[in-house]
């Protein structure tokens, strides 16, 4: 048996189809080329009718505007002459005449072309225009007439006839006041009889008719020419509403009435009575009694719009009207087959296109799909037949398959993910048996192989203390578990049998769907230490920030007690100069200004351990160091400890900034002390000349943090203990941030990093010796100074010695403005300048002190002001009287340096600079070299 495949046996199934189709479609193409030419021939006689109906209406109305330029020229001269206040003049008339005589030359074939007036509507009777030609007017009676033609050639006025007034081509016009068009009648032209059709136009002055001009057509006339008009060959005809033959190829019938009947004679049947009388367009089938086909097409004849008076009749034999048409049908024929034909074929590959191909679409899908290709997309889905179904039906399959091999990647992953997590993830059965666990899982309870833990329980792998932990919590975590679903606690001090001991686990446990219990344990060992730290930290930020209030205190503090110990100093220096040498006032003077000195060196040293700002460098003294920070360190270590400061005599000077090195040994004698080994021991702090040997016993370990600068002159800055030492390993890490060997709570470890940062930004060298139970020796190696002066309060005073040695002139006598919120110190000065001769000026407003500075007939030479007073710092004070007054000289005095120094304040444009409590003879020495340099 011969087995067809699915598309044959289709095509086999449609064949009988489509054969009944063929002929369905052969007939229905005969009868539609029978339909399409009929419409063709309906068109085209339709519209040869239209065309000649509108080329004789156009023929006639040509004829018709003669008439109507006749009317309103003799409307626009009537016009005219009333607004003038007169009738037409003869010339009016001549005019009228001869337009009429022109018209009736240029057109031949107008019958008669006439004018004919109401009695004394334009003018006198017209005798006068009678003389000039005899045949124009009616004399005596009034009116003025004309009826003009052209014969041969040959123009001829002649006058109407003696009743035209009550003849319908006049009457009917003057009575309707419109246009008016007569029936074919006789009416004589040139003594000849005539057939004309009359069209007639009123002459209207406002609602007044005052004549009607018109035009006659000769029907005979329009019959020649109308006789020319033969479209297909065949004679058209023109019949009116009142059923009157306007024109007909047989000319005997012009002006007879047509006749209506169904008989073979008639003209017209009786259903088409109705459209003639209404003049409607319409088109019929007649059949000859000889039984020729004929077809009639007619259309109306409208002379002016709105008409509808005339319609032309055309009868055509149908064989000359569907000659152009003949080949239209075959064509039809024709193509309706190959329509068939092609139809046939379109069905027959539809079956292959719309069947066959997708089928094998789908089978190609399938065979993807049971090869494992899931990513391409199974196609005809968007079909919505039995195909599309199946399509769709296969694709929600491949989708599932698609999320099928999808959720098996993504298990994989996340068992990746899992497998290498650092947190320890186990899954346990409802009796804690473990079903899975993760590598840091194995790590956690010290196993290798994940087949020696599943199965079994974790506490059988930790020590007894750590499953006794287990224990303890098990209950508590069932609970949880049960109530809430989730459980988190921890447990310390985690230790395995295999010897792997964490200080802190952290256990986060819950119940997936299945009832197996989920356990993420985390080693937060780590975590509890930074915690730790942090607070550790934190206490310590707040312990600085207390210093730094206490810091901010004490210069607050120490700014008001500079003032009161500058009152203090400069009346104990007037009572010291004031009384006798030897006397025992004299030395109760002297023994105040020497404690105001140890008490002004103190408040020096307060103030610049509390400064704050960044380290400005200038030159000073190397023993000044030492000297400085001697007050301080005193005070800072216990009685108990026996500190030693040394200095080599002569030694160079530094450029160094004193407030940072005064940080530098607090933080290293502080270091020193809390080494000790017991409650007493020595300190000991050296400053020599360098470069001095770095040699110590072999069991002493040593380490160069920082090398020493080379080739340059350096002093050496040494701080020795005799505390309990550090371990080799300890001694390159004991500068780095944080890192401390005391105990908990007692070190931030930022000390001796402050000290390694300050020594770089110095230029310095850093080195360190140390050995356990024998103590440490710190060394820190400065560059000096190799200039050939140096700066600071000290240079000042020198400077000042130099000018008062080198001074001979006497002191000149100045007017000196002096401004301090403090009244002690303003009188202090008062007292000490007016002394020397001045005219002092006290003021405790810095904008009062502008006043007085403002007004020219003051004269003040010197300017002495403080630097921190309520309303206008000294230093904005020095920049507004500079700026009014360039030469004054202005001298800044401050308790606390903490925002300014002698550098900010010249650049301010001070011309000298003092700390308090400052001496006035210096100030006052100053003033005077200041004002000598000046003059």
């Amino acid at each position: 048996m011969i087995r067809l495949s699915l598309p044959v046996r289709l095509l086999l199934a449609i064949l009988p189809a489509a054969g009944i189709m063929l002929g369905g479609m052969i007939l229905v193409t005969v009868h539609l080329s029978q339909q399409v030419v009929e419409h063709f021939v309906n068109d085209y006689g339709r519209d040869t009718a239209q065309r000649e109906a509108l080329a004789i209406s156009a023929s006639v109305k040509e004829a018709m505007t003669l008439a109507e330029g006749t009317a309103r020229m003799v409307s626009a001269l009537a016009a005219t002459r009333e607004v003038e206040g007169g009738r037409l003049t003869l010339s009016d008339r001549r005019q009228v005449t001869e337009y009429l005589r022109q018209a009736a030359a240029l057109h031949p074939e107008v019958a008669g072309i006439w004018f004919y007036a109401e009695p004394d509507a334009l003018g006198p009777d017209g005798a006068a225009l009678a003389a000039h030609d005899a045949q124009v007017g009616m004399p005596g009676t009034g009116r003025y007439a004309l009826h003009a033609s052209s014969q041969e050639g040959t123009v001829r006025l002649a006058p109407p006839p003696a009743d035209f007034d009550v003849q319908d081509y006049y009457a009917r016009a003057a009575r309707r006041h419109r246009l008016t068009v007569l029936p074919p009648h006789e009416f004589p032209i040139l003594g000849v009889p005539t057939i004309v059709v009359s069209h007639a136009y009123p002459v209207m002055m406002g609602d007044r008719v005052i004549g009607v001009a018109g035009i006659d057509l000769d029907q005979k006339a329009r019959a020649r020419i109308y006789d020319g008009h033969r479209p297909f060959g065949a004679p058209v005809a023109i019949i009116n509403t009142s059923e009157v033959w306007v024109y007909h190829s047989d000319h005997a019938l012009v002006g007879s009435t047509a006749t209506f009947g169904n008989g073979p004679g008639d003209q017209f049947s009786v259903g088409e009575q109705v459209f003639v009388d209404q003049a409607q367009p319409y088109s019929l089938e007649r059949r000859l009694a000889d039984g020729t086909r004929l077809k009639r097409f007619t259309w109306p004849v409208d002379l002016f719009p709105g008409e509808g008076r005339r319609l032309l009749v055309m009868d055509v034999p149908l064989d000359r009207l569907a000659g152009p048409f003949a080949g239209i049908r075959t064509a039809i024929l024709v193509a309706g087959v190959l329509c068939a034909l092609l139809l046939t074929g379109l069905m027959v590959a539809a079956v292959r296109l719309i069947v066959a191909q997708p089928l094998k679409r789908l089978q190609a899908g399938v065979d993807g799909l049971s090869q494992g290709d899931y990513d391409r997309t199974l196609p005809d889905q968007d079909r919505p037949d039995v195909i599309g179904d199946l399509a769709r039906g296969l694709e929600d399959f491949r989708r599932t398959l698609v999320e099928r091999d999808s959720l098996r990647r993504d298990l994989q992953r996340v068992a990746a993910c899992i497998a290498v997590a650092h947190d320890a993830i186990y899954m346990m059965s409802r009796d804690y048996d473990v079903l899975y666990a993760n590598d840091q899982a194995l790590t956690l309870v010290g196993v290798t192989d994940a087949k020696d833990l599943l199965g079994r329980r974790i506490s059988q792998f930790v020590t007894p203390e750590t499953a006794a932990a287990l224990a303890a919590l098990r209950q508590q975590i069932s609970v949880s578990l049960a109530h809430k679903g989730v459980w988190t606690g921890r447990i310390d001090n985690w230790a395995t049998l295999t010897g792997y001991e964490v200080e802190a686990v952290e256990f986060t446990a819950s119940i997936d769907p299945g009832g197996d219990i989920l356990v993420v344990a985390r080693d937060v060992s780590e975590r509890d230490r930074v915690e730790r730290e942090r607070q550790v930290l934190q206490r310590q930020i707040l312990q600085q920030d207390k210093l730094e209030t206490v810091g901010q205190l004490a210069s607050g503090v120490a700014h008001d007690f500079n003032n009161l110990l500058g009152a203090i100093l400069g009346y104990a220096g007037f009572l010291s100069t004031d009384l006798a040498a030897g006397s025992a006032a004299r030395g109760y003077a002297d023994r105040i200004l020497e404690v105001g000195a140890r008490a002004k060196d103190l408040v020096r040293q307060i103030l610049g351990f509390a400064r704050t700002d960044a380290g400005v460098q200038e030159v000073v003294p190397a023993r000044t160091i030492i000297e400085d920070a001697q007050v301080v360190l005193r005070s800072t270590v216990p009685a108990t400890t026996r500190l030693t400061c040394t200095a080599e005599e002569g030694l160079p000077p530094l450029r160094a900034n004193p407030t940072q090195m005064m940080q530098v040994l607090m933080n290293l004698v502080i270091n020193a002390h809390d080494a000790r080994r017991g409650d007493a021991g020595d300190i000991t702090i050296r400053l020599n000349r360098g470069p001095l040997p770095f040699a110590f016993p072999p069991d002493w370990a040593t380490a160069e943090i920082v090398p020493a600068p080379a080739g340059v002159p350096h002093v050496v800055l040494e701080v020795a203990d005799q505390g309990s030492g550090l371990p080799p390993d300890h001694l390159a890490r004991m500068f780095e941030p944080f890192f401390t060997t005391k105990g908990q709570d007692k070190g931030t470890g930022l000390g001796l990093a402050n000290v390694l940062s300050i020594v770089k930004a110095h230029g310095g060298g850093l080195a360190v010796a140390s050995r356990p139970g024998a103590g440490t020796v710190i060394r820190i190696t400065l560059p000096s100074f190799s200039g050939p002066s140096f700066s600071g309060p000290a240079a000042m005073a020198a400077a000042d010695e130099q000018s008062e040695t080198a001074r001979t002139a006497p002191p000149a006598i100045l007017r000196v403005l002096v401004v301090d919120d403090t009244e002690a110190m303003g009188e202090l000065l008062r007292e000490g300048l007016s002394r020397r001769g001045h005219e002092v000026t006290v003021c405790g407003d810095p904008r009062a002190a502008l006043d007085l500075l403002s007004d020219t007939a003051s004269g003040f030479n010197a300017l002495i002001t403080d630097q921190v007073m309520p309303g206008m710092t000294g230093m904005s004070l020095i920049h507004a009287a500079k700026g009014r007054h360039p030469g004054l000289i202005c001298v800044l005095c401050t308790g606390y340096s903490a925002n300014v120094d002698e550098a900010a304040a010249r650049a301010g444009g001070a011309d000298a600079f003092f700390i308090k409590p400052l001496s006035v003879k210096a100030l006052m020495d100053r003033l005077d070299a200041l004002y000598d340099t000046r003059r």
